[in-house]
């Protein structure tokens, strides 16, 4: 098997009938991929479904999707057991599901809402879903993994402007939870074969995280234009395969994937440690 290929490799991509999710879905279900996705919208099911049936030509490639809870452990437990009933094993998780600002408010782009007028259940379930949720799947994959000395797990957190910015609690502070988690789990798997990473889309997406105005808007206040789901595509295919050998602990940018050149130097002309640059104490 090629080093750059992902074709027969074993992926649960949570939340992937939607935006991100669904973007990379198709992508490595194209690729030959056999794709675990699981979500919280029922509805979705045959959605995802039907459109990698119209767009996996004869790669080879497969996806199961199936309604789930990562709130709940149990639930998480299921998928890992679904996934392995279904394909055998288990290769690559990337935890993408996520909870953005729109549960509490549709404007919260133009108003910024105080951090003292959140809802105490949406703040909660804002870190069970962006923090604990990644972890229990992590937690629960990770030891089918070391069987097989492989494994990748891809999280997919948020830019380091928007996990401090104003407006923007629970929900920057749970993805700079999961950020962290991420420089923690490459070290906790270093010489196992599993790699632990960060894959952003770069800017604000144009998903249904954001406010459906913001979305459908011509000119952006901050200037910054959205980026398409698909742009997850080319870097989440080689982080999910065995050219990403030995990449752990690092954090990469879908908008400024270079298309033109191998995915390897296009990893390496961005490569970045994920996680917070440490700077001496001042004395």
């Amino acid at each position: 098997m090629e080093n750059n290929t992902v074709k027969d490799k074993v992926c649960i991509i949570t939340g992937g009938s939607r935006g991100l999710g669904r973007a990379m879905t198709l992508a490595l279900t194209a690729a030959g991929a056999k794709v675990m996705a699981p979500s919280h919208i029922p509805t979705d099911i045959p959605l995802i479904e039907k459109d990698v049936s119209a767009n996996v030509g004869n790669s080879g490639g497969e996806v199961y999707a199936m309604s789930a809870d990562l709130r709940n452990s149990d639930q998480c437990c299921e998928i890992i057991d679904k996934t392995l009933e279904k394909f055998g094993k288990l290769d690559v998780l990337v935890n993408n599901a996520g909870l953005g600002m729109r549960p509490f408010s549709e404007e919260f782009m133009e108003l910024r809402p105080k951090f003292w007028e959140a809802d105490i259940e949406q703040v909660q379930m804002t870190f069970d879903t962006n923090t604990i949720g990644p972890f229990q799947m992590a937690a629960h994959a990770v030891p089918h993994m070391l069987k097989g000395g492989w494994g990748r797990l891809v999280n997919v957190t948020t830019s380091i402007g928007t996990m401090q910015r104003k407006g923007f609690f629970p929900y920057g502070p749970s993805k700079t939870a999961l950020e962290a988690s991420t420089r923690i789990w490459a070290e906790d798997l270093e010489s196992t074969g599993i790699t632990s990473n960060v894959l952003i889309p770069g800017k604000a997406a144009n998903t249904d995280i954001m406010p459906t105005a913001w979305r459908n808007s011509l000119e952006h206040p901050d200037g910054r234009e959205p980026v398409e789901p698909d742009v997850m595509g080319p870097p989440i295919l080689w982080l999910a395969s065995n050219a990403s050998d030995g990449i752990t602990g690092q954090r990469f940018e879908a908008d400024i994937w270079d298309t033109t050149t191998d995915p390897t130097s296009a990893a390496q002309k961005q490569i970045r440690p994920a996680g917070f640059e440490l700077r001496p104490r001042a004395e």
